[in-house]
Parts: structure tokens; sequence; C-alpha cells
């Protein structure tokens, strides 16, 4: 009953502190990483092109080339990840598993977090005929019914440019705030964990670090007329939830009595940025980012009426970015009269070696072979000038870190190829005011995944007998699982969004 009593608890402490926490401010990465650079006609490559308030996240060293601005944007970002399942055939968890009286052939009790697989697609009515659950009962859960992606959200973009000290110092603001929701996290096993909550798979990359609030503040200085550095900011936050708790009634949870505490400690992580000017027509810019990362520590400590006291810690880590390095030049081939075009290109790379994913574990637990890639991605493009009129195509292809899933794990993310394009115009009316639109698409690269039944986890090992009569368990021999990602998923689909942005020159 212990382990029952901890997984309420461990449920309710999480959401709780997530109420408390949904008002603050967060990153800059995941969310700005996958719109790119909203005005200025920056696009997928800010490292380099489009100096404007967006360069304070991806070069700050480009904020001297930028005219001093205030910009608003209202942008949208509709994710559509499809993930499809493979029919199980066979594997299945038997009913007797939930009479908690098997022991494997060690002696050891099998572990309460072993479940029937037909309690988690039909569910189990609680009551006291045969073949029920305790009350209240076990709600069902089919495959796949709570996948997260299929979502469209809404944010405010807000950017400031402003110079201190003419052609030397200039300062940058850029912000993108979540409309609709207002910052969430949501954590899930990539493993058969998962299957005791949602039962299903979940984009590792997309999904809730999407609606991150994200705010980024920096300042550019130029060396010489020919050099210019930057350094940035993104303001993060790491936040510790404590509970101690009382069970009065292990079967009535309205009778808890809890005290929770919410502590939140401002991080920063820092951007390093250069941009370089050798000749009128060409410019190179690269910036180093920092890793960040969103965490929340719970802390729980639980007591019994007979006095029995334990207690622990779970961290959970959202929004996790690496290392990165990026790199572009710009190089203006065509210049008569008014109409001037560039063409651009610029290349990123990630250290997602690293990766600690939302329970706070590195891929590389699950075996070598399925730790983390880092990648590179890149992007070529070009940019049109014709008066005050302005316009850019970027294509882009951003490989997935995520190896092919053939084990226990199920991180689910694909390669992405896609466009982007955009244009402005500044116009006076009789303030001046610069109206523009852009919008990128890109397609999830279908992707198929076939496990290898001899790394997924047992969870009737073979040879299990009832602790009560020693007795073989029917249905023990061969694999039974109920890892939602076997015997093998699919996925793909499509991630689109648009802004329309209004700046003002200063």
């Amino acid at each position: 009953m212990r382990t029952r009593r901890t997984l309420h608890l461990c449920v309710a402490v999480p959401a709780a502190s997530a109420v408390l926490l949904s008002p603050a401010s967060g990153r800059a990465s995941p969310l700005i990483e996958t719109t790119g650079a909203v005005g200025d006609q920056a696009g997928d490559q800010g490292v380099v092109s489009g100096p404007g308030a967006a360069s304070t996240y991806f070069n700050p060293a480009l904020l001297v080339d930028a005219d001093d601005e205030v910009l608003l944007g209202f942008a949208l970002v509709s994710e559509q990840m499809g993930v499809t399942l493979d029919g199980r055939t066979g594997g299945d968890v038997p009913l007797a598993v939930g009479g908690r009286d098997i022991v494997d052939p060690n002696g050891n009790p099998i572990p309460n977090g072993t479940v029937p697989t037909q309690w988690l697609q039909h569910g189990c009515p609680g009551g006291t005929a045969p073949g029920d659950c305790p009350p209240p009962g076990f709600a069902a859960r089919p495959r796949q019914s709570m996948g997260t992606s299929g979502q469209t959200r809404t944010y405010l973009t807000l950017g400031l440019v402003k110079t201190l000290v003419k052609d030397r110092f200039t300062v940058g603001l850029y912000a993108m705030l979540p409309l609709s929701s207002f910052t969430s996290a949501q954590a899930f096993y990539p493993d058969e964990r998962e299957a005791l909550f949602s039962n299903s798979l979940h984009p590792e990359l997309y999904g809730d670090r999407l609606t991150a609030v994200s705010m980024v503040l920096g300042a550019g200085f130029k060396l010489l007329p020919t050099l210019s550095v930057g350094a940035a900011l993104s303001i993060e936050l790491a936040n510790t939830a404590s509970s101690q708790d009382y069970v009065q009634d292990a079967t009535n949870y309205n009778s808890l009595l809890l005290d929770t505490g919410v502590q939140t400690h401002v991080n920063v992580s820092p951007t390093a940025g250069v941009r370089w000017k050798p000749l009128g027509w060409l410019r190179i810019g690269g910036a180093i980012h920092a890793p960040e990362s969103f965490t929340v520590a719970t802390s729980i400590d639980n007591e019994l009426p007979s006095g029995t006291e334990s207690g622990t810690t779970q961290t959970n880590v959202f929004d996790w970015m690496p290392w990165s390095v990026a790199a572009g030049a710009e190089a203006e081939i065509v210049h008569r009269g008014r109409y001037r075009m560039s063409v651009v290109g610029s290349l990123d790379y990630g250290f997602w070696s690293s990766y600690e994913d939302r329970h706070g574990q590195s891929p590389a637990m699950y075996g070598p072979d399925l730790a983390w890639r880092d990648t590179m991605s890149g992007a070529l493009g070009v940019r049109h000038e014709y008066g005050n009129a302005r316009a850019f195509v970027d294509m882009h292809y951003v490989p997935s870190p995520v190896p092919p899933q053939v084990g226990r794990s199920n991180y689910v993310d694909d390669d992405r190829a896609g466009i982007a394009f955009g244009g402005d115009v500044l116009v006076h009316l009789p303030a001046a005011l610069r109206p523009g639109f852009q919008m990128f698409v890109d397609r999830f690269v279908p992707r198929y995944q076939q496990k290898d039944s001899s790394r997924i986890v047992d969870e009737l090992p073979d040879g299990s007998v009832f602790g009560d009569t020693h007795n073989p368990v029917p249905g023990a021999s061969g694999l039974q699982t109920n890892n939602p990602g076997w015997p093998g998923f699919s996925s793909g689909g499509w991630i689109w969004g648009g802004a329309v942005t209004l700046s003002m020159p200063l």
C-alpha cells in the first residue's frame, strides 16, 4: 500500500506546484529556435542576417547594425506530429498480476508498477465482485489515447533596440509570451513506466516546450568599424517544491493533511556573439549559446498514523537546450539603384549528446547505442530589398538527435525540413511604421521504429509463480510488457506557423 500512497502524493504535489509556478518568466530557447526570428527579415539565419530585436537572442553582436526600434508581433505555431503505434500481437501482462501474489524465480515480488494489460485498455471497476479492483477502481487508458500533439498556440512578440552610444554601444530586448497556455510543463516517461500514466507516446522536443515564456536581454559593442561583439542573458528559473504530508486514511485522500512550499530562483544563461564585416558587401557572424533548462525539484515527506515516516526528492527537467555554436555569412551580390539582393548561409551545431529528459535522465541509460547524437543543422536563403520594401526566403534542415528507438526507450522525434519566408515595408502615416508578415512550414520526415524484443523489459519474468501456492503463472512464458511503443511505432507530420509584425523606428 505504501507504493500506492507515494504514487498519489507524487502526482498531487507537482500538480499543485505547476499552478503556483505558471505566471513566472522562462527561458528563451526551445520556442525561439523553432519559430526562427520574428521581425526584421532574419528568418532562420539570425546569427548573421536581419539585425534587429531578435538579434538579442541569435547574435547580440548584430545589434550594432540594427536601427533603433520598438517591435510588436502576433505569432502562431501549429504542431501536428502524428504517432501511430503498431498493433500488439501478444506480450500482454495477464490479469493474474492484479492479485499482487506473484513472485519471480528469485522469490522477489513482482513490482506494483506492473499491471494487467487489460486494465490499461479497458479499466477495472471498483467493487467486491470477482475480477473487480478495490474502490474506486482503475481508469482505462488505451494506448495513444492521450497523445499531446495536434496543438495550435499563439504568442505575443515584443522587441526593443536602442543605441546608447552612437555607432558604438546598443542594447536589445526580445521576448515571446504565450497567450493561450502561459507556461506549462508536462513530464512523461519514455519507456514502459508511462503506461501507468498516459499510456501514450509524446513528441520529445515539442509539446510543452513550445509554451515557455521566452525572454532575453543583451547588448552589442563595436570594437572596430569592421568588428563588433555582443553578449546576452536568457532568463531561467530553478524551482523547488516541498510537501509534508500526514496520511490519516490511505483509502480517503480527502482526509490528507498537507503543507506545501515553493521557492523560485532566477538564473541566467549567457550567449556570446561576434560580427565581422571585412568588406562592405560581406558580413560574417557567429554565436555560442550556453545550456538552458527549467528544473523543478519536488521533496515529499510522508508520515503515517503508525509513526512510519518516509521521504524522497524527485527532479524534473523541462525545456532543456544544449551548448550550441552557430556561424553564417551574408554576401550582397546585386546592388542596382534602389534594389539589393544578398545570399545567406548558416550552420548550427548542437551538443545534444548530453541531453536530459523530463525526468532528468540521460538517454544513454538505455544503452550506448541509444545515446543521443550531436547534430549539425543548416539554412540557405536570399534577401531582397527595394526602396522601403524588404523580403526573404530561407530553406532549412534540422536533423533529429534521436537514434533509432530499437530498445526500451520511446523518444519520439523526426528530422525536420522546411521553408520560411516573409516581407515588410516602411510607410509614413505620418509616423514611420514598418508592418510585416512571415511564415514557416516544416515537414517532420516520416520515421518508423521497430523494437528489438530482446531489449524490452519483461514485466512478468519467465518462471514466475504464485506466492501462496508456488504454482506457475499462466501466460508468464516469453515477453510480457506494457511498453506503449512495443512492438514498434511511426511518426511524422507538420509544424507550421507565422507572424504579423509592426515595428516603429525610434
